[in-house]
């Protein structure tokens, strides 16, 4: 049974601590642990007023990672079906709420992106042109395709690296918590690729 239907038009403003309600007014970190412990108890109203006030903000965090509204709204529905689920495991004295729900909706994202077969990750020659123009300081369009040549060269795990990276936007922290690897290690990934990708280049 559906707990509630995504509402893809959701909008909000929001501070650092905390979330916008439906209404405009700013709900804190407190109340959203309170409505949340309301949630473990398996209170749907508390959990579509939890949807109300967070909703846009787990959306915004799963379009800039997946880049693309359906699968972002797939993936917020994940995210609130898990947070109905896990709700029971918060404690307000281990950290803030909005935190909390953040990095469930991180994990959701990352779980989907690390689980995209090899041809889900193959580029448009815009995207290429745009990685393009963040390795070579010359943005040379028409590396588009020599860029995917090298990229077939890389390493797996390092030309993946490099797509979420460039193409996705996602940072070394948040590689590391989808790669299941030390930081130090994507940063690693990334540059020996980068130099591989620029030897390749210039062949």
């Amino acid at each position: 049974m559906k707990l509630f239907q995504i509402d893809p038009y959701l909008l909000g403003p929001y501070t650092r601590d905390g979330a916008s309600g439906g209404s405009g007014r700013q709900v804190s970190n407190g109340e959203l642990a309170t409505t949340l412990e309301r949630v473990a108890e398996g209170d749907r109203v508390a959990f579509r007023n939890l949807y109300q006030a967070v909703g846009p903000k787990l959306f915004s965090i799963c379009k800039r990672l997946m880049r693309d509204q359906d699968a972002a709204q797939d993936a917020l529905q994940d995210v609130m079906v898990r947070i109905w689920e896990k709700s029971p495991l918060f404690d307000r004295a281990r950290g803030d709420a909005m935190g909390w729900m953040l990095a469930l909706a991180r994990n959701v994202v990352f779980s989907r992106l690390s689980e995209k077969p090899a041809a889900a990750l193959s580029l448009s020659e815009a995207e290429v042109v745009a990685i393009v123009e963040r390795l070579s300081a010359a943005g040379d369009p028409s590396l588009g395709q020599d860029l995917r040549r090298c990229l077939g060269g890389l390493k797996a795990e390092h030309r993946r690296c490099v797509v979420m990276a460039y193409h996705y936007g996602l940072t070394y922290e948040e590689l590391s918590a989808m790669s299941a690897v030390p930081v130090g290690t994507v940063k690693s990934w990334i540059h020996r690729a980068i130099g591989q990708l620029q030897t390749c280049l210039n062949q």
